[in-house]
């Protein structure tokens, strides 16, 4: 059920259809046939003029995750072999730590391919693909473009082919040993950004660049005190260390790595919160927010005086930055001054954003409060879910 009458409208995506041509023959011969492929295709995909966004969500413990529909509010389920004790996404595929050795990996069938200058927006069955039996607790997950890695609180990175999952295969590329406490690998360019140190007693100090199998690429090595959060943002990739970030970015065929001093240390050891296809990162401890830009590689730090803050994510406007708060309240601040420009008290526990809303989920209520945070933090939608949203992402975006 749906509370509000508040409607959602979704960017329409530029869709550029282009003709592949290919030349058939032998020794030179081509024949006069032409195949024409519309641009963007995906086999077993339906493209859509729209983005298909949806949260997946799950009670905590429970062996299902259930996919609600943001377009119309109808909701999927899927069986899991697992009891859901954390959900990460990396905008089409949630992976579901089941607490121990075992992640299981579904594919929500909603997703969005960016090619910068134009976006195309892509349904498929929503299904599981399979479950990974590892050799110690999951720790981090981190996919994009071909790869996921999944690090384990033994150190140990296990590199999957992210382009067979699309093709509903869980395939191991190869198990990186990081040489810490730091199990993290964060894919970017074709390559990984792997947390490695000198000591598995630990944290690692540096972040070397490797391809696949795990060899240095040698692009570059970058200081990182005991790394942690991380984003890819379209300026570039995003790696919070104790005292610093660093920030990655692909010049033609190479990668540079920039260092940003904190002006407050350390930086917190949570997530990266930012929207889509965008170039601003946020992540709040107790204290404040830190803001990071990859593209001008700059860093801010906004106090939160008085305030216990949980989470926090970028709208990447340049000026604005949103928190939420330990009693589950929404603040949006100014991003140079400060100054609390709105507040939203929700009982919530979750914080996401797209391109146009924030969600955040009150368990308790078993809704998923839907928020426009263009227009003071005002409510679009209250949706009504089956279960305890305990564990919440948004994948599609």
């Amino acid at each position: 059920m749906i509370i509000g009458t508040t409607r959602r409208f979704f960017g329409v995506a530029a869709l550029c259809l282009t003709v592949a041509v290919s030349a058939c023959g032998s020794r030179g011969q081509q024949s006069q046939n032409v195949e024409e492929t519309p641009h963007g295709y995906v086999e077993g995909a339906e493209e859509l003029a729209e983005a298909q966004p949806a949260i997946a969500y799950a009670a905590r413990g429970a062996q299902r995750l259930r996919l609600l529909d943001l377009s119309t509010g109808s909701e999927k389920e899927i069986g899991l072999s697992v009891g859901a004790e954390r959900l990460t996404e990396d905008g089409r595929f949630v992976y579901v730590d089941g607490g121990d050795r075992t992640l299981e990996i579904v594919d929500a069938g909603v997703w969005t391919v960016d090619h910068a200058d134009h976006v195309h927006y892509y349904r498929a069955p929503s299904r599981s693909v399979g479950a990974l039996s590892l050799d110690a607790p999951v720790r981090t997950v981190a996919g994009f473009g071909g790869h996921t890695t999944v690090g384990t609180a033994d150190g140990k990175v296990t590199v999957l082919d992210r382009r067979e999952l699309e093709a509903g295969k869980v395939a191991e590329l190869a198990t990186i040993d990081s040489k810490s406490s730091t199990p993290l690998a964060v894919p970017y360019a074709g390559k990984l950004l792997v947390a490695v140190g000198d000591d598995p007693r630990r944290p690692a100090d540096r972040i070397v660049a490797m391809d696949a199998k795990g060899q240095p690429t040698g692009a570059f090595e970058a200081p990182c005190a005991a790394p942690r959060g991380w984003a890819v943002l379209r300026g570039g990739a995003v790696i919070a260390c104790e005292n610093t970030l660093v920030r990655v970015r692909q010049n033609g065929d190479e990668l540079t790595a920039t260092v940003l001093a904190s002006p407050r240390t350390p930086v917190p050891p949570d997530g990266l919160g930012y929207r889509p296809r965008s170039n601003e990162a946020a992540v709040a401890d107790r204290t404040g927010i830190w803001s990071v830009n990859a593209a001008k590689a700059t860093l801010r730090y906004v106090p939160a005086t008085g305030r216990r803050l949980v989470a926090a994510a970028s709208p990447a406007d340049g000026s604005t930055v949103l928190a939420l708060d330990a009693a589950g309240k929404l603040i949006s601040y100014d991003l140079g001054t400060g100054r609390v420009l709105a507040e939203k008290p929700l009982r919530a526990a979750g914080l996401t954003l797209d391109a146009d809303r924030a969600y955040l989920a009150d368990p308790e209520s078993r809704v998923i409060h839907e928020i426009d945070y263009r227009d003071g933090l005002r409510t679009a939608r209250t949706l009504k879910v089956a279960e305890r949203p305990d564990l919440t992402v948004e994948v599609g975006r």
